[in-house]
């Protein structure tokens, strides 16, 4: 399983030990050259300021609610590492030298926490590879990383505004049109 970290952020904290709710993520710290999480930044209830909890206190998540294993793995101070926020944006290139876009989330594996792939604006993603390095002013990924991008899957369930402005006729209505000009050819012979 995966954990998208904008699905993440805004998740509720817990201590469940303990039953308290601390509040909620508001982000990530990553080690960039180990490409792994470390740390949940939070604040909310019953808590002064940011609090921070290292991901290997992270017992489980659940659909929303993110559990830490008890309220002794709440620290204090900033934690050390790379703010994800700042990632967010940046250009992603592949180490052959085309550009794949802009850095819309990072993916992380629920066991290890470590940064399993890259979403690409417009939901593109790909899994990264061992070369891939989460530099400063941008990401670079593995050789080949433009053939391995996999686009989400539109389903048929497209919205009003969707299927209304879309440039795509229906298929149901390509079907009663062929229908159509194939009665009236068979009524104009009859004639």
């Amino acid at each position: 399983m995966t954990i998208y970290y904008t699905k993440l952020k805004g998740m509720e904290v817990l201590a469940e030990q303990e039953g308290a709710l601390l509040g909620s993520v508001r982000w990530v710290v990553i080690d960039s050259k180990r490409k792994q999480a470390k740390a949940l930044v939070f604040k909310g209830r019953g808590v002064a300021g940011e609090k921070w909890a290292k991901v290997t206190d992270v017992k489980r998540i659940g659909r929303d609610v993110v559990f830490l294993s008890a309220l002794a793995a709440v620290r204090d101070g900033p934690p050390r590492g790379r703010d994800v926020r700042d990632m967010l944006g940046l250009p992603v290139t592949s180490l052959d030298g085309k550009r794949l876009g802009i850095l819309d989330d990072l993916v992380f594996a629920d066991d290890t926490w470590k940064v399993a792939s890259v979403v690409i604006e417009g939901g593109a993603e790909v899994d990264l590879a061992g070369e891939a390095v989460l530099g400063e002013d941008t990401l670079l990924l593995q050789k080949g990383a433009q053939e391995q991008l996999r686009r989400k899957k539109t389903t048929g369930g497209k919205g009003f505004l969707d299927r209304v402005f879309s440039s795509e006729r229906p298929a149901a209505k390509k079907k009663k049109t062929a229908r159509k000009s194939s009665k009236r050819k068979s009524t104009r012979r009859k004639s």
